[in-house]
């Protein structure tokens, strides 16, 4: 492995292996090689510095932390991670950057990276730009999870918009087995990173060709990516893509996918809600509307023993809920914790669809980030975050510890006292 800071390329030197005369002797056999693993040995030092800080963490009894309290990774370690982790994944070896994409994209989820990021956004945007021009498959849809991430984290501190209009060409024509995941994300961007018109316009024309897809992956992907766009539009876009879209959306709830049906009727409730705000007599608009309640009842109570039973209880207690909102306009509640002093209320499906991409993105972690990322909770209108009080810290955990010990040793004589007086009587 060449040195950390200078270009590491010795890293595909092909070795042949040791053997002398008894391995050229041999006729008609290829020549054993092996190449130097060097994503093995940057994952190897990474997951050794997390191990070691994992064992600081257990000696203390706090068990497994992400930068929410107690002892955090120092600076020096995260930055550390992020230097070799970008280094790798700007290598030529495929294998070896969709390796190290899947580090950073850990790292971007698991911490809230601050000055460490603010230094390094340059090179940072040249690894994402490069990983989606010669990736594929795969690597490419890594490169737009970390895009999603990356933004997320930077925040302002980014040009948005010009990050967005640099990565939108290396996905929005994405083919292959990975095109549903890829469009996802680019939604997601698109969402965080623009208010332009035109961009918006460009992704709801291309997801509005895809939903009903006979690709069931592309379809759910399509009609989620619409609803999520769909919550940053004016009345006026979201009439004209509600007209355009409402008729291939409910065909979807007669799909033989359990995904696709819960899909289409979540995207159908948000269709609805929208229509409702910019028009009170929406429903007299839509084509066999009782057809529609129908459809949406039986999917709510389905029985059908051709159906996993699995299934068949995800899609009733969804299309139950989906039922309400659709034919008795209830509001969404719901309430998100994201600590014992602050909870994000949910009362419309906008705001439902917008959490539920975040947290598609921020995976486990999005805890850490309600409560410590600006710019996350600037989207969902939680404002800064709240003051909080000081960790306790290492030496203040060992005193505590230590006078627990000992009251602990005080009462046990105590008790073993009195059971010698009991024995005597």
């Amino acid at each position: 492995m060449g040195k950390k800071g200078g270009k590491v390329d010795d890293e595909y030197v092909v070795k042949e292996k040791k053997g002398g005369k008894e391995n050229r002797g041999k006729k008609g056999r290829n020549r054993e090689i092996e190449c130097s693993d060097y994503e093995d040995d940057v994952s190897s030092f990474i997951s050794n510095i997390s191990y070691q800080n994992n064992l600081e963490r257990e000696s203390l009894g706090e068990g497994s932390l992400t930068g929410e309290s107690g002892i955090e990774d120092s600076d020096h370690t995260v930055e550390m991670q992020l230097e070799i982790a970008l280094e790798a994944a700007a290598l030529k070896n495929s294998v070896v950057r969709t390796k190290n994409l899947a580090i950073l994209t850990d790292l971007f989820r698991s911490k809230i990276l601050g000055e460490c990021l603010q230094k390094r956004t340059a090179e940072i945007t040249e690894v994402i730009l490069k990983s989606l021009k010669n990736g594929k498959g795969s690597e490419k849809l890594k490169t737009a999870q970390l895009a999603v991430l990356f933004t997320l984290q930077a925040g302002e501190e980014l040009d948005l918009e010009e990050f967005y209009q640099e990565v939108k060409p290396h996905l929005i024509n994405s083919s292959g087995s990975e095109r549903a995941g890829i469009l996802q994300q680019l939604a997601a961007l698109c969402f965080i990173c623009t208010d332009s018109l035109d961009d918006r316009k460009e992704m709801l024309l291309l997801l509005r060709n895809l939903t009903g897809s006979e690709d069931k992956d592309l379809s759910v992907s399509a009609m989620g990516a619409t609803s999520l766009i769909l919550t940053v539009c004016s009345p006026t876009e979201r009439r004209n893509t509600i007209e355009m879209i409402l008729n291939s959306v409910i065909a979807q709830l007669k799909h033989s996918s359990v995904d696709v049906r819960i899909q289409a009727g979540e995207t159908l409730a948000h269709l609805f809600e929208m229509g409702r705000d910019y028009n009170p007599d929406f429903d007299d608009s839509v084509d066999e509307l009782q057809s529609v309640f129908d459809d949406l009842e039986t999917l709510s109570r389905d029985s059908a023993k051709f159906r996993a039973k699995r299934d068949r209880k995800q899609q009733r207690a969804s299309f139950r809920e989906i039922l309400g909102c659709v034919m008795d306009s209830e509001d969404v509640k719901e309430t998100v914790k994201i600590s014992a002093q602050e909870t994000l209320p949910i009362t419309s499906w906008s705001e439902k669809v917008q959490y539920s991409a975040l947290k598609e993105s921020l995976g486990v972690s999005t805890s850490l980030h309600l409560q410590q990322n600006v710019f996350v909770r600037e989207i969902l209108g939680l404002g800064p975050p709240p003051l909080r009080a000081d960790p306790i810290s290492k030496g203040d955990k060992i005193e505590m510890k230590k006078l627990n010990a000992a009251c602990n040793k005080a009462r046990q004589k105590n008790m073993l006292k009195q059971r010698d007086k009991r024995m005597v009587l």
